[in-house]
């Protein structure tokens, strides 16, 4: 009884030394220029070896990857509502600034799946709308408290929230000196009678 624990607990560091090594290659070459022989070898083992833990091969890594961290985000903001939900926004921005993997990685595989033909596309074609849905939601509560200007559309405040989170990440790759968190906690207190 106690082998098969182990050998669940060995496949499952073994998953998850996989997708780590996933993770850093995607984010230094992209998902297209990447390869599971690539990743295989950042982890000492053979292709086959990827294969047997991650069967749908380089787009099944790309999927697991991209689900770890989305469940991360969502660990932070699902239970919270309104205010709430926007301060967790800006605990986000302020984790991403020790995760600059993360963010390259994002950017890296948002540009490329922008090519419909891309396997991550449908992927960020509705991640974009699912976060959009929920900051619209997020505005629109704040707005039933009496929180949001009255000149503000929630709509609109979650799309510019949105643009602004995203252009902020692509600034700070780039080596501009920007504070993703204070800015974003700036921009969504512009929409708010009180401030977060």
């Amino acid at each position: 009884m106690a082998g098969p624990r182990g050998e669940y607990r060995k496949s499952a560091e073994r998953r998850a030394q996989i997708l780590e090594a996933a993770f850093t290659v995607f984010a230094k070459n992209g998902y297209t220029a990447s390869s599971v022989n690539e990743i295989a070898r950042a982890v000492g083992i053979t292709q086959t070896g990827v294969l047997h833990h991650f069967a749908g091969g380089k787009i099944a890594l790309l999927r697991a990857v991209l689900e770890q961290r989305d469940a991360r985000a969502a660990g932070i903001l699902e239970p919270r509502r309104g205010r709430d939900f926007l301060a967790g926004l800006v605990e986000i921005s302020a984790a991403q600034a020790s995760q600059r993997g993360v963010v390259q990685l994002y950017r890296n595989l948002s540009a490329e799946a922008v090519d419909p033909d891309h396997p991550a596309h449908e992927y960020f074609h509705a991640r974009l709308h699912r976060i959009a849905d929920a900051v619209t939601s997020a505005f629109e509560e704040v707005r039933a408290a009496g929180g949001l200007r009255e000149d503000v559309d929630p709509r609109d405040a979650a799309l510019r929230t949105l643009a602004m989170t995203e252009g902020l990440e692509l600034l700070w790759l780039n080596g501009f000196e920007v504070d993703m968190a204070a800015d974003i906690r700036a921009f969504i207190d512009g929409h708010l009678v009180d401030p977060l």
